[in-house]
């Protein structure tokens, strides 16, 4: 079987939406997790968050690392500013 069919045989199965357990499971790595691809994959990341994993180029998952970054820095600041701890120790 190809390559061309082996991925649309996975994209039949795509989760599209996701939400984080009720329970934690196996903190922060049964979250999310982080590696690289093997030299025979066209992505250079593969992500995965609550076990969908996710193939990325470095400069798709550069741009996503700021965006995060951004709206976390954004959803600390208002939490701290309504006596919430927040998540970021500084800004």
């Amino acid at each position: 079987m190809g390559k061309a069919s082996r991925i649309k045989r996975e994209r039949s199965n795509i989760v599209s939406v996701t939400h984080e357990p009720e329970v934690p499971k196996n903190w922060p790595d049964g979250h999310v997790d982080v590696d690289l691809t093997g030299i025979e994959d066209d992505e250079c990341l593969v992500v995965t968050i609550h076990g969908v994993r996710h193939y990325l180029h470095t400069t798709t998952a550069h741009e996503l690392s700021k965006k995060l970054t951004s709206r976390i820095q954004e959803w600390d600041r208002g939490a701290k500013a309504l006596g919430a701890p927040g998540v970021l120790d500084a800004d």
